[in-house]
């Protein structure tokens, strides 16, 4: 593997070569899900493009953001979707082996640092690699200024003026299509470290309230960062910390409806809730299980009632949804209850300016539309992860991760994800196959 800078006259397609060739955008977690299930499940040769603006495969985990803890257990973290307790076991076959730890708790429910988890998924994607010989794995730096069709496929346009055509394109940005992680934690601590400089320094704001705000912050009080801290958040409240629990464990709902209507649809989902209430399940538990729900009514919903649910619930779903750890939860209490850390509006005429840096995670669906050159509202995405505009399918796109729920709700979670990564693999599959074996 190399990792580039300029695709040159790589972008041409070899003569006389018959394996497919795929580009996945995001160098990440989904992206690097997305590369694990291709050799794992895409049975016949192919060659593969990693694609990232920034990033080289697994850096994500690099320096501080390596050190932070998971946002989910090591229970959700496997990338082998048939084997869900697979970094479980990777954990206790290394670190935990023999340890007290182990004895204790088990790896079940452990939040391990980020950079032990990128470990792993390297670990894995070599593994998958070296079993595929007819498989070649190219890695790409570079910023992706479109995707459209092309006489042979797709082609990706860059931002320095050079392309490269595809037979299919795999979108797996995770959070980094609308606000790169990288960029965040530099501006941070960029920041931190000039206002400290400063005799009166004004506030530094963070926007944001997400894992990735809470880790920031974590990591500038850690660092001895004394000034205060404003988080400009429309919640205007921490994120939920995990339950102790298995998500939704036994709870059932009752079969959807399959109304047209997202107001009938919620009136359910309220039905619903309160059912599993009943039955004694926790609120995290019941949220997890309402969010399965959610999507099975999603694929009758017309596109204007999807469009309602992106603009006014997705991000109250999303914070629900995604939680943090339970010793970081109260951490981050204790940084707000110390008085020099507080909440502001998003619309504050302080939140803005050089001392303001963007934490959000929130995925934009006008910047996917934008890659894809086409009306965000009509964007959405079916259950086998393909790209459909106007209700028709934008042929050789799929969209995985984060940039998927951004346009349809469900589990905000790396399970999902994995799950998301290897049913586009197999659409890839099904469809690919007839165009590549005329050529």
């Amino acid at each position: 593997m190399f990792f580039e800078r300029a695709v040159g006259q790589e972008g041409a397609r070899p003569a006389g070569l018959s394996a497919m060739r795929i580009a996945v955008i995001g160098a990440g977690p989904s992206g690097l899900a997305t590369a694990i299930a291709l050799m794992r499940r895409f049975h016949r040769p192919f060659e593969a493009w990693l694609i990232d603006a920034e990033d080289a495969p697994g850096a994500f985990a690099d320096g501080a953001a390596g050190r932070a803890p998971t946002t989910e257990p090591a229970r959700d973290l496997s990338v082998v979707p048939d084997r869900p307790e697979d970094f479980c076991d990777w954990l206790k076959a290394g670190l935990l082996a023999g340890g007290s730890v182990a004895a204790l708790r088990g790896a079940q429910d452990l939040h391990v640092p980020r950079g032990l988890f990128r470990d792993y998924v390297m670990a894995r994607f070599g593994e998958a690699l070296s079993l595929r010989r007819d498989v070649r794995i190219r890695t790409f730096r570079g910023a992706v200024r479109h995707v459209g069709p092309c006489a042979e496929g797709l082609r990706i346009g860059f931002r320095d003026g050079e392309c490269a055509d595809f037979d299919h394109v795999v979108v797996a940005t995770g959070f980094g299509i609308a606000q790169r992680e990288a960029a965040s934690w530099r501006a941070a601590r960029a920041a931190a470290e000039r206002l400290s400089q400063e005799e009166a320094p004004p506030p530094l704001t963070l926007v944001g309230n997400g894992p990735r705000l809470a880790a920031i912050l974590l990591d500038l009080r850690a660092g001895g960062y004394a000034g205060d801290i404003h988080v400009a958040a429309a919640a205007g409240r921490l994120p939920p910390s995990h339950g102790r629990g298995e998500g939704a464990g036994g709870m059932t709902f009752g079969a959807p409806p399959a109304t047209r209507s997202l107001k009938d649809a919620f009136r359910y989902i309220r039905r619903a809730c309160r059912a599993a209430d009943a039955q004694g399940g926790d609120w995290q538990g019941v949220v997890d299980a309402a969010s399965a729900r959610l999507a099975a009514v999603w694929r009758h919903l017309p596109q204007a009632e999807r469009n309602r649910y992106r603009r006014h619930l997705l991000g109250l779903h999303r914070h629900f949804s995604i939680r943090i750890a339970g010793d970081i939860h109260r951490r981050l209490a204790g940084a707000f209850e110390a008085g020099r850390t507080r909440f502001v509006s998003p619309r504050d005429p302080g939140s803005s300016g050089q001392n303001t840096v963007d934490c959000r995670e929130m995925p934009s669906a006008r910047a996917l539309a934008g890659l894809v050159g086409r009306d965000a509202a009509a964007l959405s995405v079916d259950d086998c992860g393909r790209l459909l505009s106007h209700e028709e399918v934008l042929c050789g796109l799929s969209v995985v991760g984060a940039a998927a729920s951004s346009l349809r709700p469900g589990p905000f979670t790396f399970a999902e994800t994995v799950r998301q990564a290897y049913r586009a693999v197999l659409d890839i599959q099904t469809q690919g196959l007839a165009s590549v074996s005329q050529r």
